[in-house]
């Protein structure tokens, strides 16, 4: 498993957008947390295979322009509305450093319903989540290539780590580290092509 499996686990990241528990994070977040958490957690649901009563759907799901009470109906969609991810959660060997996570647009349609299958059928033992998948905006960056000794840059996406330290019962910011990835990369992640770089707060140049 993880190092600490408990800051790999995703399944908190569905129930921040259930609508039932809406109410409850207005009430215990502070409104601009709130609002600020809304915008970066993509829309995540829990891969739970049991099967919902006939009047019911799994909440802000749609396939095809209509509700989803299926989790089965997904298999049947196009590259184009394959825009998810399928990312195993928690208290495994797969769910850090990019390893168990699959992207619906980015195999064929027989790979995508298999890890659908596979990702419901282990649900007991190592639940996955589904999420909409966003491409992160394109940044340009520059670094040593010590293959040619010479400073080259690259366009790829970036990902921000922020790292908190607990100082005297208060949360502190450390630090944050970018890792950037060629832009053809579809998960962003420490691989070998990545360029990891520490972070740094710089002010804006005064307008004239």
């Amino acid at each position: 498993p993880p190092y600490k499996p408990w800051m790999e686990e995703k399944l908190a990241l569905a129930l921040f957008h259930h609508p039932i528990l809406e109410k409850f994070w207005e009430h215990e977040l502070k409104p601009d947390t709130f609002d600020c958490l809304r915008a970066l957690i993509p829309e995540t649901w829990i891969l739970d295979p049991r099967p919902l009563p006939p009047s019911a759907v799994i909440p802000g799901l749609r396939h095809g322009n209509r509700a989803v009470s299926d989790w089965q109906w997904l298999g049947e969609a196009t590259q184009k509305e394959r825009q998810y991810a399928i990312k195993v959660s928690g208290f495994s060997d797969q769910a850090w450093g990019s390893r168990g996570v699959s992207i619906g647009h980015d195999m064929s349609q027989v790979q995508w319903k298999e890890v659908l299958s596979h990702a419901l059928n282990r649900f007991e033992t190592s639940p996955s989540i589904l999420q909409a998948f966003h491409k992160g905006r394109l940044v340009v960056v520059e670094y040593y290539d010590p293959a040619s000794g010479a400073v080259v840059s690259m366009e790829g996406r970036a990902r921000l780590s922020p790292y908190y330290f607990v100082n005297e019962g208060q949360a502190e910011l450390g630090g944050v580290l970018a890792t950037i990835c060629p832009k053809d990369k579809k998960i962003i992640h420490g691989m070998r092509d990545a360029v990891m770089a520490p972070c740094s707060v710089m002010d804006s140049p005064a307008s004239s």
